[in-house]
């Protein structure tokens, strides 16, 4: 979950309220390998596809990393039903912001497609959500290539491992991921600007924290970043950690 609400759920994910020290990026990990989407082979970016749900969409539960996590999901427009200052519009403004600041930090294209079953990140409201915000994962194992099974983004100081103090970068490293899910919870109430009031979330921190996860990204640490495991609003952008470890993955942007 990935957390960055009182609440968020990555079990790849959730956000609860700040306090504590930021550390070195973290990459998420499965089976001992790393995870990202495949970056092509000519240094070129790596494109993303998503897709914002119009209707109903169950995950395959069995073949995700966190079975708990949007496990069922509605549509997107469903995030913002007790957001009365919220539009749908400015909700997916918000969105595209957030995948804008991912791009400007790495070598990364994300494409809005209208499949979500080809879409590579799904994007839509939580049916029974446990939190505020979660994310999830679908991979395949190096050893089986069969998908794995395993929570996702519970803060772990001793396994949330950078690839410099790992030591390895190299691509056999890494696990691809297959297709990866973002949901936030309609129950709860959103906004859009911070104004320092932590118990309503804004959308577009939300939505980039989360979407760290879906390419790969950790907790680094409970406070001091974007993909840190509590919810500031000192923070209001990427910070050099979250910018090093995305670039950890896809490269710099030329």
């Amino acid at each position: 979950m990935i957390r960055w609400l009182t609440g968020i759920a990555l079990a790849v994910g959730a956000l609860v309220p700040a306090g504590g020290a930021i550390r070195a990026e973290a990459l998420l990990r499965a089976n001992g390998h790393f995870l990202k989407w495949k970056s092509p082979s000519n240094g070129s970016d790596t494109v993303i596809s998503y897709a914002v749900l119009s209707g109903p969409f169950e995950l395959p539960n069995d073949k995700t990393l966190s079975p708990d996590n949007c496990g069922s999901m509605h549509a997107f427009s469903d995030i913002v039903a007790k957001s009365p200052e919220v539009s749908v519009q400015l909700a997916k403004q918000e969105l595209k912001a957030a995948f804008a600041a991912w791009e400007k930090a790495a070598a990364l294209t994300f494409v809005e497609v209208e499949d979500a079953s080809r879409a590579n990140i799904v994007i839509g409201a939580a049916h029974s959500p446990a939190g505020r915000a979660f994310a999830n994962l679908r991979v395949k194992s190096v050893e089986s290539q069969t998908p794995v099974s395993r929570g996702l983004g519970k803060f772990d100081p001793e396994k949330a491992l950078s690839l410099e103090k790992s030591g390895d970068d190299n691509e056999s490293d890494f696990i691809a991921i297959e297709q990866a899910y973002v949901c936030l919870s309609p129950q709860s109430r959103w906004k859009v600007g911070l104004d320092g009031n932590i118990g309503i979330y804004d959308l577009r921190y939300t939505f980039t924290h989360e979407i760290g996860h879906a390419i790969g990204l950790d907790h680094p640490g409970r406070s001091g970043a974007v993909m840190a495991y509590r919810y500031e609003e000192r923070v209001q952008q990427l910070t050099p950690s979250d910018v090093s470890a995305v670039q950890k993955l896809y490269g710099s942007r030329q």
